[in-house]
This record gives structure tokens, sequence and C-alpha cells, in this order.
């Protein structure tokens, strides 16, 4: 009696471990997978951010298009300079002669902004779409306050080095 006691505490005791073993596998895998899926929610909400600021600022280009086609549906007959001049007239409308276009930048968050880019054209056509895109509108400050070697001639702390070793 004695004996059987002994052994049936052994494997009580080894099933025990083992189970104890895969229940901390187990919440392990599943804090692992509530992070992970709370990382991929973050990524998703901002993804979705973008996609909403992007189709608002898309929704205002179309808006901008609407204004400046029923403009230049007014002003049918007249030359393009006429037309340009009153397209670049408008708030938010700029002309660059360079490039013979009238464009328009459609500010988004976190510093982009939508650029429109129409070419007038004689006809029915009135206008060509020469360009739609997003870019990054914002500052861009360099930060050159760290030396660091551009690859040509010695940089300060070299020149040191070379100096200490003399």
């Amino acid at each position: 009696m004695a004996g059987e006691t002994f052994r049936n505490k052994v494997n009580i005791g080894l099933s025990s471990l083992i189970l104890i073993f895969i229940v901390l596998c187990l919440s392990t895998f599943g804090l692992l997978s509530l992070s992970s899926a709370r990382g991929d929610l973050e990524l998703a909400e901002r993804g979705a951010e973008a996609v909403k600021a992007y189709y608002e600022a898309d929704s205002k280009g179309q808006k901008w298009l609407e204004k400046t086609d029923s403009l230049l549906m007014k002003m049918e007959g007249k030359s393009l300079a006429e037309k340009y001049a009153a397209l670049a007239a408008e708030p938010g409308n700029v002309y660059d002669e360079a490039a013979g276009c009238i464009f328009t930048d459609i500010p988004m968050e976190k510093g982009q902004s939508l650029r429109i880019e129409a070419v007038l054209t004689e006809g029915s056509g009135r206008y060509e779409i020469r360009a739609w895109y997003v870019y990054d509108s914002g500052e861009y400050n360099i930060d050159d306050a760290m030396p660091v070697w551009d690859g040509k001639g010695e940089t300060e702390s070299t020149k040191a080095q070379q100096e200490e070793s003399k």
C-alpha cells in the first residue's frame, strides 16, 4: 500500500508540472498574440486615417476641378492667356509660366499636400490634368549639428587622432 501511494503522488506531481508548463506556454503565446494584434490594430488605424485624409483632399481637388471647369466654360472663346490670368487670380491657384500650367496645393495632415496641375487646351477639352499627386510639403531641416564624415577628405576627429599619434 505504501508503495502505491508514493507512485501515485509522483505521477500527480509530474503531470501537474507538465500542466503548469503548458499553461505558462499558452499564456505567453496568448500575450504575444494580443501584443501583435494591438500593433496590427494601430497600424490599420493609421492607414485608415491616411486614406481618409487622402480622399478628403481628393474630394476638395474634385471641387477645385469643377470650379476651374465652370470658370473655363464661362470664358469660352477667349485666349489661353486670358484664361490663365483669370485662373491665377482665383485664391489658391498658382500659374507656373515656365511649365505652362496652373496648379493648386490642397493641404493634408502630417505636412503633406495634394498637388493638382492642369494645362489649358484649345477647343472643347478646355484642360488636361498633368499631375495629381501627394507630396511632403512640410519644412525639412537637415540636422548637421553632429559632424559626420561625408566620404570626402578628413574630419575633425581624424585630424585630431593623427596629431595625437605624431
